[in-house]
């Protein structure tokens, strides 16, 4: 850490200059992109969230492409800097007596992300070994044919429909539901539903872009509802000009299998990491 460093916020006003540098060798930073354009999209709804920051290392953005966006307990990162240095020179500067999660980090800066983190001394709660992020580009997911059987209908979640998947999410956690609810509320997503309004299976997208989580009720299971989520969220997003893409993590081979039998390959792996908190703080675990 340099002695004159400055985590700095990124004016909001400067966030379209901040997501336009990633459209640099396309696709390749497009999480970053994404990132950006979420909260873009997200304050124009909520001008006032809470807890929520975009910050720079001095004011080198334009020169580096590096930002932190600290939502809550959540980190997304990302760099067009490919020593990794002034990601590591920012992160050095968070303060990590909080517990964060950093979310679909570049797996190229994972040994930075694990170099600060010891020399922080911070704990690891739980660690993602390999995240395969699988895609299916724009043109390819609105040639995907969606058949619906009779009796089932597609429609957008809506927050009461967040709070169901969140209480059966694998990796739901101390205020993951709140998560849910924004997705729901303020991002692409769709559910299957019978003809009694019973939820089967649902799909979001992260503020990073990728699909999920995507589930199955478990009444529900291998009647194929898996793939027509998949489809269905896939479509919903090329309509929005994006990329449909999705992390899995390692040892999922059902959800491998489904993504690649509908044309997604593996383009590159991310990193997932949850911190300990040093002190009593709102969100733990």
């Amino acid at each position: 850490m340099h002695p004159r460093d400055e985590l700095k916020p990124i004016a909001r006003k400067d966030w379209p200059a901040l997501r336009d540098l990633f459209k640099k060798d396309w696709p390749k930073h497009e999480i970053g992109y994404n990132t950006i354009q979420n909260y873009i999209n997200w304050v124009a709804i909520d001008p006032k969230i809470k807890s929520l920051e975009v910050l720079g290392l001095n004011d080198n953005w334009r020169e580096n492409g590096t930002f932190i966006v600290v939502d809550r307990f959540h980190l997304y990162m990302h760099s067009l800097d490919d020593s990794g240095d002034s990601l590591k020179r920012a992160l050095l500067l968070l303060d990590w007596d909080y517990s964060y999660m950093i979310v679909s980090a570049q797996e190229s800066k994972r040994p930075v992300i694990q170099e600060v983190l010891r020399m922080c001394d911070v704990d690891v709660l739980w660690e993602v070994e390999s995240s395969m992020k699988y895609e299916l580009p724009v043109e390819e997911c609105l040639k995907l044919e969606l058949n619906l059987p009779e009796g089932l209908h597609l429609k957008k979640l809506g927050v009461e429909h967040a709070v169901i998947a969140n209480q059966v999410w694998p990796w739901r956690h101390e205020g993951s539901e709140y998560f849910m609810k924004r997705l729901a509320a303020w991002n692409i997503s769709i559910g299957l539903f019978n003809e009694s309004d019973e939820m089967l299976a649902w799909s979001f997208v992260w503020p990073t872009g990728a699909i999920g989580p995507l589930e199955v009720a478990k009444a529900h299971l291998r009647k194929g509802y898996g793939t027509l989520i998949a489809k269905a969220i896939a479509k919903e997003v090329a309509k929005n000009g994006m990329n449909c893409y999705g992390t899995i993590v390692s040892g999922n081979d059902a959800s491998v299998a489904m993504f690649v039998k509908l044309g997604f390959e593996r383009v590159e792996d991310t990193y997932y990491v949850r911190t300990r908190a040093k002190k009593l703080v709102e969100y733990d675990h």
